[in-house]
């Protein structure tokens, strides 16, 4: 509806690397409604997504001509040198780093190849971690990169992993964005976002647009001195 001219999918497309056959079955659908109206879509593996062994079904959806995997990369003198992925239709060069459990990625941030900064042209940087100066108070435990390690010199940064809908634009870096998820995967992530969402981006303008997949209805119900069959009466 929108005419878009690519997607972009910042990791964990799948919540497990080996997802239930259903679902692969609706996913590959969707791509490929999505594929047929001429729109591309590109990807990193996520956290969630990709297993210790390095198999993901991104690649499967990849080699299926359904998306693009742009964390795509080879070491050069000890170095991460990422490749660019140029979308046809714009011109856009699309390059990423994929996410592992428990931030492992940070290792391959502390390699990469820094030439890519010097790279012409508009550039999106689609990665799967937190960054640990902007991490939010309610996950200021969880594991991330600091902002130093990703390259500079990107007009767009494609966030995923952390579950919070935000976007800011960063001095030396471009605007980093993260969309939340697509749907919340915790109570309090239900309580707090209440549906998930993706960005559509035009230019500089940056819209957060909702899926209402189930409507949510939250209460509050004091259960002091309450037994739990008059809980249970009350909800």
């Amino acid at each position: 509806e929108e005419n878009l001219d690519f997607i972009l999918i910042s990791g964990d497309l799948f919540d497990t690397s080996l997802p239930n056959i259903d679902v692969i079955r609706r996913a590959a659908a969707t791509l490929r409604r999505v594929h047929d109206a001429g729109i591309s879509v590109y990807a990193v593996p996520g956290s969630h997504d990709f297993s210790p062994t390095g198999r993901t079904f991104i690649n499967v959806f990849e080699d299926s001509g359904l998306l693009v995997n742009v964390a795509k990369a080879e070491e050069v003198d000890g170095k991460l040198r990422l490749r660019f992925t140029v979308d046809e239709k714009t011109g856009t060069k699309i390059t990423g780093m994929m996410g592992r459990m428990g931030a492992l990625e940070a290792r391959y941030f502390m390699h990469l190849d820094r030439g890519i900064e010097d790279e012409d042209g508009f550039k999106i940087f689609t990665f799967h971690s937190g960054i640990e100066e902007y991490k939010p108070s309610h996950l200021k435990d969880m594991t991330a990169i600091p902002l130093s390690s990703l390259p500079k010199g990107f007009d767009y940064y494609a966030g995923g992993h952390v579950h919070i809908v935000d976007d800011k634009q960063i001095e030396g870096y471009g605007r980093i964005a993260y969309p939340g998820p697509l749907f919340p995967n915790s109570f309090a992530e239900l309580e707090k976002l209440e549906r998930g969402g993706f960005f559509i981006v035009e230019d500089e303008n940056v819209k957060w647009e909702p899926i209402q997949i189930y409507n949510v209805e939250r209460f509050e119900l004091n259960c002091n001195h309450l037994t739990p069959e008059e809980i249970k009466n009350s909800i």
